[in-house]
């Protein structure tokens, strides 16, 4: 039933609180110890957390700790300083004490030996440190060891403070008088306060600027302009509205004053009054705070670590923030939420916060209002209770099954889907008139007077009684959750997992930017569209028929959740659903938190550290790793950067990786930029080269190489042209032996046989054969003669040839001599041999073989392939046989063959073997066979 409550203050205060969340760090992230001295910020952006295990950088994403092992005097860090210059200055009951810069600690020793420094009331002028203690106070001399200043010399007035100032030395105090306090200048003349309100008994001192001297009490805090020595001093009661301030401290951050103590942190303003103080949450336990650049206030505790929040997110607020509101939505005038576990909460637009108004249990599915009945329906999992104008609530009991999880009116009846499909009920007393199935029906509404349908493979529509697929959209299949309408054209579509959808049941488009979102419930506001999703809020603007995609809100501009149950637009703030609680979320709301700094963490060349903006000597075949970073304290960002490595790239690459890899660079200078959300960095190194990759001596190489071109060329030419002399000797000597072995063939004993034996046919009266004669001799002479010039001659024409001789010895020897000529009928004709080889054989196979035979001799030629490049030539006759002396004729003819032979050999194109032999076993005519096998080697000049 409703429960009205009459809003109380205390209600108020149960059901509000800011919607800020406070982020833990603590030793379970990454901090070396719980136990926080200090936190603040350098002039780069880190976080710098002092604890009592060591010193902590961080970026937003990574603790980086420093200790003993990287140089520290102590990992028991309890105070730091950051300077303008980039440094980090640290404080350490110790007897050394330096800062950290670039990663790398500097320590500088006491230049009293062994004797530490208890600097409790250190100043800091923001680049000078004064390490003070009680009376004594050092500072770092130009030999880097810390040098205990003594620069009070006057009776009856003990050390306050060393200054570091234009005109004062420092600040003393009367013996046994903690007020009276004076400034010493660095005449030693010594000059009262212009008020009598500093004091020597604060438990924090020191210079703050270079012209403000400041401390803390119990109950108030003070300065001394060091220019003008007024002081000034406020107590906590008038600036804090609170007695006493525990650990309370000032302190210098981003060029700014701020105090802190106990709960408590504030900027100091005008007059240096406090302005806008931040009170922290009593069960944090802080006892130091600070704002940094982002209006983000971290928190140091003793126990917990530390904490941080945004101080832009107390626009952000929220309630009943340990529900999980299944939706809002408004419902008729109403605006509701479904709250789990406890029921449905209206809207109050007054005190802008929720209220309960039906109490339930039960699960709560939907809440509608109709306008056809002028009824809104509050649907459970066990009750559907409706309220008409007269604010009278009926209560129907279902005992059976689900009624409807929601109610869409259409042509006369309320529709509802169910577990199982749709059930059609009666307009007011929701009496089942009957149902139709559709396994996975999740949402109805209407369009064009059709009944649609949203199931869990698209959608449907009832026609004549009958739940049938839209026709138009049969090909969509996607798994319907809930249906909106637009107006009298078009309807949201929204999924599970695949998009939302805009329709007017002929096309269906999905919403740019919505692909694989899951969505439920969305709002609908004139021409706005609010769609929740597990994504965060998607904004889109109906624009010419169409929703165009605007803009979306998520965690990382302000929301604490991406999980988004429902929303509801009231004003100018956005009522949002989610698993914890209601979020009251300003539509212009802008986070001050964003991207400070992008930078090169870690930079490895051949596996050892490269000094960015150096030198390092270049190593053949090495890779380049670089670790990319940032400063970012926003929640759940995403690191993603473009980078070009300059000359070897021109054009930028995006890259969501930190490691960055380059291989095979060669000697030269690099630079390196990055570039993300406006920032722009440029890192420069270069790769020298070693000494055989400078200038000198590829120029010595060049010249060396020049050098040995130009012998190499001379020698070569120099044996081309011994070659080509030897090559023209060989073929002299070749062309003097051809004359030789045609002259020993041209004998005249041989053309005086010829000559002779044409006479002899002539005075016979045989013209005819002195004619054949005459004509075969002519044309045996011309073709000596021709030959005489040729080195080669085909098969063929040798053939031709010793035919022509054979037929001019038949002729004179009156057909006593014979002869064959057989050839290998696979040997190509046209292949070359040398020529004038065979017929000195043959002639002498005929003069001193047959000449010498009392009968008819015979001479065979045989002409043998053995492969490709290899035939074997026979010269036989069955004469007298062969044997000659040095004086006999034949001995010289030989001796020019055998000449022949060498210098062909030496001409590397034929090898040549040659063989002699009896024919037979014959004894009076044994006759003789010569055998050639020649071997071709190179086509060359062939």
């Amino acid at each position: 039933m409703i429960k009205v409550w009459i809003l109380t203050a205390l209600l108020i205060a149960f059901n509000w609180s800011a919607a800020q969340s406070y982020t833990n760090y603590s030793e379970k992230d990454g901090l070396p110890s719980n136990h926080v001295y200090k936190i603040t910020q350098d002039v780069k952006g880190f976080i710098w957390i002092a604890t009592d295990e060591g010193l902590v950088k961080y970026n937003g994403t990574n603790f980086k700790v420093f200790t003993t092992q990287e140089g520290l005097p102590t990992n028991d860090i309890w105070n730091i300083f950051p300077a303008s210059d980039g440094k980090l200055w640290y404080i350490a009951k110790s007897t050394s004490m330096g800062y950290i810069l670039d990663d790398v600690v500097y320590d500088f020793k006491n230049k009293e030996t062994d004797v530490g420094i208890d600097p409790i009331c250190t100043g800091f002028t923001g680049d000078t440190l004064i390490a003070s203690g009680i009376f004594d106070s050092h500072i770092l001399n130009s030999d880097l060891e810390w040098e205990k200043m003594n620069y009070n010399t006057i009776d009856g007035y003990s050390n306050v403070s060393y200054l570091s100032h234009k005109n004062l030395k420092g600040l003393v105090v009367k013996t046994l008088s903690s007020n009276n306090i004076k400034a010493l200048t660095k005449e030693n003349k010594l000059i009262s306060l212009k008020d009598t309100l500093f004091s020597f008994s604060s438990h924090s001192r020191g210079q703050l600027t270079d012209s403000l001297y400041v401390d803390n009490t119990l109950l108030s805090y003070g300065f001394i302009n060091l220019n003008s020595l007024k002081s000034s001093r406020y107590t906590y009661e008038d600036e804090l509205n609170i007695p006493f301030l525990k650990y309370s401290r000032l302190h210098l951050a981003n060029n700014e004053i701020q105090l802190t103590g106990e709960n408590v942190v504030a900027k100091l303003g005008p007059q240096l009054r406090v302005k806008d103080p931040i009170h922290i949450p009593k069960d944090l336990k802080s006892h130091y705070s600070f704002i940094d650049k982002e209006n983000t206030v971290w928190i140091a505790t003793f126990s917990n670590g530390i904490y941080k929040y945004s101080l832009n997110e107390r626009l952000i607020k929220t309630e009943l923030s340990h529900s999980k509101i299944n939706n809002i939505k408004r419902v008729g005038k109403k605006i509701i939420a479904l709250v789990s576990g406890k029921g449905f909460y209206e809207y109050d637009q007054k005190t802008n916060s929720f209220l309960p108004f039906i109490e339930s249990k039960s699960f709560l599915y939907d809440a509608d209002y109709l306008k056809e009945t002028n009824t809104s329906y509050y649907i459970t999992k066990k009750n559907i209770y409706s309220i008409s104008n007269n604010e009278k609530v009926n209560q129907y009991f279902d005992l059976v099954n689900e009624t409807a999880r929601s109610v869409t009116f259409h042509d006369g009846f309320i529709y509802g889907p169910f577990t199982l499909g749709a059930n059609k009920l009666a307009p007011y007393s929701l009496e089942n008139m009957s149902s139709y199935n559709l396994s996975g029906l999740r949402s109805i509404n209407t369009l064009y007077d059709r009944l649609i349908l949203g199931g869990s493979n698209g959608l449907y529509e009832i026609s004549d009684e009958k739940v049938i697929r839209v026709e138009s959209l049969k090909d969509f299949k996607k798994p319907v959750i809930d249906i909106a309408r637009v107006n009298d054209k078009t309807l949201i579509v929204s999924t599970s997992g695949y998009g939302v959808y805009q329709t007017d049941l002929n096309t269906i488009e999905l919403l740019e930017g919505s692909e694989f979102l899951k969505s439920n419930n969305p709002c609908i506001v004139k021409n706005e569209l609010y769609i929740p999703t597990n994504k965060g809020i998607y904004n889109y603007k109906y624009l010419n028929g169409k929703f165009r995609f605007k803009q979306l809100w998520n965690n990382r501009n302000g929301l604490p959740t991406n999980k988004i149950n429902g929303i509801e637009k009231v004003n100018n703030e956005l009522l949002v659903a989610t698993n914890q609680g209601i979020i009251h979320y300003p539509i212009d709301y802008i986070s001050s938190q964003s991207l400070l700094d992008i930078y090169v963490d870690k930079a490895l060349y051949a596996n050892h550290d490269l000094k960015l903006n150096n030198n390092t000597t270049y190593i053949p075949d090495s890779d380049l790793q670089l670790v990319i970073n940032n400063i970012d304290y926003r929640v759940n960002k995403k690191m993603y950067y473009e980078f070009r490595l300059l000359p070897t790239q021109k054009k930028w690459t995006v890259a969501n990786s930190s490691n960055l890899t380059f291989s095979d660079l060669s000697p030269g200078e690099y630079n390196l930029e990055l570039r993300s959300r406006g920032i722009n960095k440029s890192f420069k190194f270069q790769l020298e080269p070693r000494w055989y990759q400078s200038w000198w001596f590829y120029l010595i190489t060049l010249l060396t190489v020049v050098t040995l071109i130009i012998l190499v060329t001379k020698a070569l030419t120099k044996r081309s042209e011994e070659k080509k002399n030897k090559d023209l000797l060989q073929a002299q000597k070749l062309s003097e032996l051809q004359l030789k072995a045609l002259r020993s063939q041209m004998n005249p004993h041989f053309v005086f046989n010829s000559l002779t034996a044409i006479q002899y046919y002539i005075n016979e009266n045989d013209f005819e054969t002195s004619d054949r004669y005459l004509v075969k001799f002519s044309r045996l002479i011309r073709e000596f003669f021709e030959l005489s010039k040729e080195q080669h001659i085909t098969i063929k024409r040798e053939i031709e040839l010793l035919k022509n001789y054979l037929d001019l010895e038949s002729l004179r020897f009156n057909k006593k001599l014979h002869y064959q000529i057989e050839v290998d009928p696979t040997l190509n004709l046209n292949d070359f041999i040398p020529s004038m080889l065979l017929q000195p054989i043959v002639e002498n196979a005929v003069n001193h073989g047959i000449f010498n035979k009392s009968v008819t001799g015979l001479i065979i030629v045989k002409f043998v392939k053995l492969d490709e490049k290899q035939i074997q030539i026979h010269i036989i006759d069955d004469g007298v046989g062969f044997k000659f002396k040095k004086d006999d004729v034949r001995y010289k003819s030989s001796s020019v063959l055998e000449d022949r032979l060498r210098y062909l050999k030496a001409s590397g194109l034929w090898e040549i073997e040659l063989k002699r032999g009896p024919a037979s076993s014959d004894i009076e005519y044994p006759g003789h066979e010569v055998i050639f096998n020649l071997k071709k080697l190179s086509n060359e000049n062939l």
